[in-house]
């Protein structure tokens, strides 16, 4: 099995797992600003207006969207629509002249799971979330039911290359029902992504030698 390297502890998973898809998936950023980005991570309370607010440790934040916001939840909306009590929510913000969090991006429900595929069946699959760690570890271990769809972004390898017994990085969005709908996936064979940069599919046995 390939090392913890691509293991995300999910205590952290919500905000590592917003900021990989933001940086990996979307490849933009919002101009540079002179004010510090503050993260917010904790669980939504409340909406109403264009306030969201949000129980984030031992306190409640209420964290203001504007038209520039841009909300994920499985894809990009600008309005509060998708936004449930309840939702897991992670935010990249900036303290307006008033002291106000204003958010820049939103993303809710968004999950981030390194495992081994035990299961294949047409467009879903079944992983073993962290199949190495250790059991004092914070590292979860839980079987996974993941589907895919045409929006799916596969990096390095494809559909077909979701086999039993090879690993695979995943993100996606919480359905809240027991599975998972993966906005992006990494297949590995080994240390390394199933396909090489000449799009040749690895062997079972690993890259050749």
């Amino acid at each position: 099995m390939a090392g913890s390297s691509r293991r995300i502890a999910p205590l952290t998973v919500g905000f590592i797992a917003a900021a990989w898809f933001f940086h990996s998936a979307v490849g933009q950023q919002r101009s540079p600003s002179n004010r510090p980005i503050i993260s917010v991570v904790g669980t939504v309370k409340a909406v109403s207006a264009n306030t969201i607010s949000v129980e984030a440790g031992a306190h409640v934040a209420d964290i203001i969207t504007d038209e520039h916001t841009e909300i994920w939840k499985g894809k990009t909306f600008h309005d509060l629509a998708p936004v449930q009590i309840g939702d897991d929510f992670s935010a990249r913000c900036r303290a307006d002249a008033s002291g106000k969090l204003v958010a820049e991006i939103i993303w809710l429900n968004i999950v981030n799971f390194f495992g081994v595929i035990t299961k294949v069946d047409g467009d879903s699959f079944e992983m073993l979330t962290n199949p190495n760690a250790d059991p004092q570890s914070a590292y979860v271990k839980r079987t996974l039911k993941v589907s895919v769809d045409a929006d799916t972004v596969f990096d390095s390898s494809a559909k077909e290359d979701l086999k039993v017994g090879r690993e695979v990085q995943m993100v996606g969005l919480d359905l809240r029902n027991g599975r998972v709908r993966a906005t992006r996936l990494t297949v590995y064979e080994g240390n390394r992504p199933v396909r090489m940069e000449n799009g040749e599919v690895m062997p079972i046995t690993g890259p050749p030698k």
